[in-house]
C-alpha cells in the first residue's frame, strides 16, 4: 500500500458536532490528516468514512487533563477549537469550557514544536460589556487565546444553519406540535450563515495559514427573528400563529424552561436577545475577504426542512 502524503495534521476539538463534522468533511477532501478529540471514540466512528484509510483518527481526550491534551496535540500543525455549550448544566459551565479550556489549550499548543496556527471558535456579537454569562465567557476565551498563542485566528459565527442545525430543526419540531409559536425578541435581527460556508472559511484559513485575524461569519441577508420563523413555516407548509412575547414574560417562560434537562430557552439567552441585533459589525474580516460568497438561506432550507411538511419530503 502506498502511504499518502498529507498537507498538514489538523487537531480538532469539537469535531463530532454539527459544525465540526462539516469541517472534517472539507479538510479530508483537501488532503489534510485529521485528529479528532472526543470523549467516546466508539460513538464517533461515522466520521472516518469522510477520509481515506488512516486519514482520520479518533482519540479519547480528557479536556480537564493537561497531559491528555499534550499527548493528543503531538505532531499537529494546526488546532481548531469548537468546544462550546449553549446552556449550563451541573457538570458543564460557560467559564470552564469557553474561558479556562481555551486558555489551557492555547498555552499547551504554544509549547508544541510543530504548532503554527490555532483557530478558535467564538460567537458573533461577543463583547466585554455584555450582561450575558455566555457572551462574557466567550469574550474572555478570545482574550486568553490571543494572549497565549500569537498565531491564532478568532472565528465569530452567526446562527449556523444546515441539515443538523439546532435552530430551524427545533422550531420545525415545535411547529409540528403546537398551533402557536411564542417568540421572545421577535424584532431582533439575525444574519444566519450556512455551515458549508463556515467549513469553506476554515479550510481557506488553514490552507493560507491566516493568523492574527478575527472573522465574523454571517449570511447574505438580515432577517428579524419573526421573519426567520415565517420562512420556516412557509417551507414546511404549516400555518401557525407567531405570538411576540415581551421580554418580562420571556423571563418567566425561561425560568420554567430551565427546569428541563435541555431547556428551549434560558434567562441568559433572554439577556442576549435584550442586547439587540446579532449581525455583522463591519469591524472585522468576513467571508468576502476569503472570496466566499455566502449562500442564501432560502436556497438551503428546502434541502433539509422538507421532511417536516405534512405529507413528507416528497411533497411538491
Amino acid at each position: 500500500m502506498i502511504e499518502k502524503n498529507y498537507r498538514k495534521t489538523v487537531a480538532i476539538f469539537g469535531g463530532t458536532g454539527f459544525i465540526g463534522e462539516e469541517i472534517v468533511q472539507h479538510l479530508s477532501k483537501n488532503s489534510y490528516r485529521i485528529k479528532i478529540a472526543t470523549r467516546n471514540t466508539y460513538l464517533a466512528q461515522n466520521l472516518k468514512v469522510f477520509g481515506d484509510i488512516a486519514q482520520i483518527e479518533l482519540h479519547q481526550v480528557n479536556l480537564k487533563s493537561k497531559e491528555s491534551i499534550e499527548k493528543f496535540l503531538e505532531g499537529c500543525d494546526v488546532c481548531v477549537n469548537l468546544v462550546g455549550i449553549l446552556f449550563e448544566t451541573r457538570s458543564q459551565k460557560f467559564k470552564e469550557l469557553h474561558t479556562n479550556f481555551p486558555k489551557m489549550l492555547a498555552t499547551i499548543f504554544s509549547k508544541s514544536s510543530s504548532s503554527n496556527l490555532l483557530v478558535h471558535f467564538s460567537a458573533l456579537g461577543v463583547n466585554s460589556n455584555s450582561n450575558s454569562s455566555y457572551i462574557k465567557s466567550k469574550f474572555l476565551g478570545e482574550e486568553e487565546v490571543k494572549s497565549n498563542f500569537l498565531n491564532s485566528t478568532i472565528i465569530r459565527p452567526s446562527i449556523v444553519i444546515g441539515a443538523k442545525d439546532k435552530f430551524f430543526n427545533m422550531f420545525a419540531k415545535l411547529a409540528g406540535l403546537f398551533p402557536l409559536i411564542p417568540l421572545v425578541g421577535s424584532e431582533v435581527k439575525f444574519q444566519p450563515v450556512y455551515v458549508g460556508d463556515v467549513a469553506k472559511a476554515i479550510d481557506k484559513i488553514i490552507t493560507n495559514n491566516i493568523s492574527k485575524k478575527t472573522y465574523e461569519l454571517a449570511g447574505k441577508n438580515i432577517y428579524t427573528f419573526k421573519e426567520l420563523i415565517e420562512l420556516l413555516l412557509k417551507e414546511i407548509r404549516k400555518k401557525r400563529i407567531i405570538l411576540p412575547i415581551p421580554f418580562f414574560a420571556g423571563r418567566i417562560q425561561a425560568m420554567l424552561f430551565q427546569l428541563m434537562p435541555k431547556p428551549l430557552l434560558t434567562l441568559d439567552q433572554i439577556k442576549i436577545l435584550e442586547e439587540g441585533d446579532n449581525i455583522l459589525s463591519g469591524k472585522n474580516k468576513t467571508l468576502k475577504d476569503l472570496n466566499i460568497e455566502a449562500k442564501s438561506i432560502e436556497t438551503i432550507l428546502p434541502t433539509y426542512l422538507k421532511v417536516y411538511r405534512p405529507a413528507g419530503q416528497f411533497t411538491d
